[in-house]
Order: C-alpha cells, then sequence, then structure tokens
C-alpha cells in the first residue's frame, strides 16, 4: 500500500474525529448543536446556518466511507456486534445503574465508534489480508 503507514495514532484520530462529529451534533449534556439550534434567544442565525452545514457535511462524510468500507452488511454486523456486548454487560450486571443520559451517550458513542471502525476498515482490511484497494475511476 502507498501512502502513510497506518497505526493505533491513525485509528484514534478517526475516532476521536467521528466522535466529536456526532458528539458536538446532539448529547444529552446540553451543549450540541442541536441544543444551541433551538436556543431562540441565541439570533445567530447565519453562524447556526454555517456550522449546522458543516457538521452535515463532515457526519455525512464518515458515513458515506463507512458505507463504502464496510457496506451495509458490515455495519449491521457492527451494530450487532456493539448491542450484544452491551447486552451480555448488562447480563453481567455492569450497566445496571446507568441513567437515561447515559445509555443515549453510550449509544452514540458507539454510533461514533462504528464510523470510525468505517473510516479505517480499508486500512485493517488491508493490513490484514495484504490486499489493498482501489476506486474504479474509468467510464
Amino acid at each position: 500500500m502507498s501512502g502513510p503507514a497506518f497505526g493505533i495514532p491513525s485509528l484514534a484520530v478517526r475516532w476521536l474525529g467521528a466522535l466529536f462529529a456526532v458528539l458536538a451534533t446532539y448529547n444529552p449534556s446540553g451543549s450540541s448543536y442541536v441544543h444551541w439550534l433551538v436556543d431562540l434567544s441565541d439570533h445567530r442565525w447565519s453562524l447556526k446556518a454555517l456550522v449546522g452545514v458543516l457538521l452535515v457535511v463532515v457526519n455525512m462524510t464518515f458515513y458515506y466511507a463507512s458505507m463504502r468500507s464496510l457496506r451495509s452488511s458490515g455495519m449491521f454486523a457492527a451494530a450487532v456486534f456493539c448491542i450484544t456486548a452491551i447486552w451480555t454487560l448488562l447480563d453481567y450486571g455492569y450497566l445496571q445503574t446507568l441513567t437515561f443520559q447515559t445509555w443515549i451517550t453510550v449509544v452514540l458513542v458507539l454510533a461514533g465508534s462504528i464510523l470510525a471502525l468505517g473510516m479505517s476498515w480499508s486500512h485493517i482490511r488491508g493490513r490484514l489480508s495484504g490486499q489493498s484497494d482501489s476506486n474504479d475511476v474509468t467510464l
């Protein structure tokens, strides 16, 4: 594979970027774009629109890259894995005391993690299999 080497730091940057995109859009703490948007006392509508467009572009970039890399079957498999892991942790009593807001945060972190996995999957698959990915750009 050509280009910069992929490793744990690259995965961490993608994960932090995906978490930022997801949690900046909405989180239950009250400090998110959605909360700012519905605050009618703040009249900076052009800035709200600019930030909204930026968040849509960033979130869609992560989503479409993940769909191209993992496809819907891989996204489904990652979601099922996350749900099963949560179920197991619940079954063993580790998540019994979480509040509703904490559950929302857990789901958002898992969604961001799946997006980060999707952004990194081509590199991970290349490392595991020795094969490289390419897009057909010919007409």
